[in-house]
């Protein structure tokens, strides 16, 4: 597991570590393999690099736009910084390319806002939309904005970073920056499943069986407002009973980049984005 603001500080220089740790939870929920389909969803979230990156190859092939790994980098945006459909879901290499698009969103915001919170607010919505403005209205009545969402997590201690399931019993002496995490966050955000061999399979219906990925890292399903679906390439059968895949209620648990964002072009002057 990693410590996020640790790895926030090697990886995101540039960044206050808070800044960035406030916009991850939105995002991704700190899910390195976390991926967002705009004008979709994916049936359940990838739980392994090698099922993310596979996914995100099939996405790019049937012409998608979306966004990828712990910053929810969108696929455009992939080359300008130096980054393809392996290294996004690094979780440094994914932090470091989302602090820059950050960075240059406030750079810019600069130019035209004087008060360093205020330009930071237009980052954030730069950062979600591309813009300065989108991100500070609500998308539905009655609930909080994109730039707002990220204000309330100013405050939150970010859990530490599961990229490779626990081994069994590991739990059981857990390492120390576990301590960190909040209560709230471990409520919320969903442990990677251990490996065993003792595991037995959950009792799941026959719609659900075929619902499920195949265990050679095909490519999730996809489906647009229930009508469009990318298909795998070939018929699958029912993954190891020993290692089930949990499938998610539809739309819950998203990751947050699911709106359309256009490339940010970088610029090159840099600048230290304050804290909340």
């Amino acid at each position: 597991m990693l410590d996020f603001l640790a790895l926030a500080q090697q990886c995101a220089p540039t960044v206050a570590p808070q800044t960035m740790a406030a916009l991850v939870q939105v995002e991704s929920r700190f899910r390195p393999y976390a991926i967002g389909v705009v004008g979709g969803r994916l049936e359940r979230q990838p739980t392994t690099r090698e099922e993310a990156i596979s996914t995100a190859k099939a996405l790019a092939d049937g012409g998608w736009n979306f966004s990828m790994g712990i910053a929810q980098v969108n696929r455009y945006n992939l080359s300008p910084y130096n980054l393809d459909y392996q290294s996004v879901f690094d979780p440094c290499a994914n932090l470091r390319a989302g602090s820059k698009i950050l960075e240059d969103c406030y750079t810019r915001a600069k130019r035209t806002i004087a008060r360093d919170h205020a330009a930071l607010d237009a980052a954030i919505s730069c950062y979600y939309s591309g813009n300065f403005y989108r991100g500070k209205k609500a998308e539905k009545l009655g609930e909080p904005s994109y730039v707002q969402k990220v204000l309330a997590q100013a405050d939150v201690v970010p859990p530490p970073i599961r990229v490779v399931p626990a081994v069994k019993g590991s739990e059981e002496n857990p390492p120390q920056y576990d301590k960190a995490a909040s209560p709230a966050m471990a409520a919320t955000s969903p442990a990677a499943p251990a490996a065993s061999h003792e595991a037995q399979p959950a009792a799941v219906s026959v719609e659900a069986i075929k619902s499920l990925p195949p265990p050679d890292n095909t490519p999730i399903l996809v489906n647009r407002k229930q009508r469009l679906q990318v298909q795998p390439a070939q018929d699958y059968a029912q993954p190891d009973p020993n290692a089930p895949v949990q499938l998610q209620p539809a739309n819950a648990d998203e990751p947050n980049a699911t709106r359309e964002r256009p490339p940010v072009v970088p610029h090159r002057e840099r600048s230290q984005t304050p804290v909340f």
